[in-house]
């Protein structure tokens, strides 16, 4: 007895696939635009920790707070350069890291507004605003890790 191609009805729904596809990315410069910022961002974190540490041998800064502020800065230097890389590399780390540390900056942003640190408060949070837009675009077009490729 010959089948349809098409089923119809109920047939239909169990045929289909379980997850949707990957899609391609909205815009081919999404993700190169997306990983330059991380990676600017974690120049940034860089040179801050740098800084720390040149406060701390100058004495112009307590030596436990500038040392433990540096080695976290540094530490997340160092995982936003790997967000940067994984997003280029279509990884899920990067996103998932990108997007949290987003909305952190953006939390410390606020503060350096309401600290009176008015343009490097701006330029956190529009960072993180137009970084966490950038990164939300890619979600779907990014692919699970359990489907190869």
């Amino acid at each position: 007895m010959p089948t349809d191609a098409h089923p119809t009805g109920s047939r239909a729904s169990r045929s289909a696939p379980a997850e949707p596809a990957d899609g391609e990315d909205p815009s081919p410069r999404i993700r190169p635009t997306a990983a330059v910022l991380l990676g600017v961002e974690a120049l940034m974190l860089a040179a801050a920790a740098t800084y720390c540490f040149v406060m701390v041998s100058a004495g112009d800064l307590h030596a436990r707070l500038g040392t433990g502020l540096g080695i976290f800065l540094v530490v997340f230097a160092i995982a936003a350069a790997i967000a940067a890389r994984s997003i280029l590399a279509k990884g899920r780390f990067g996103l998932g890291y990108g997007i949290t540390w987003q909305m952190f900056q953006a939390l410390v942003g606020t503060s350096m507004l309401r600290g009176a640190l008015y343009w490097q408060g701006a330029l956190a949070l529009g960072l993180a605003i137009i970084l966490f837009v950038l990164l939300l675009r890619l979600v779907r077009s990014t692919p699970l890790p359990n489907r190869g490729s």
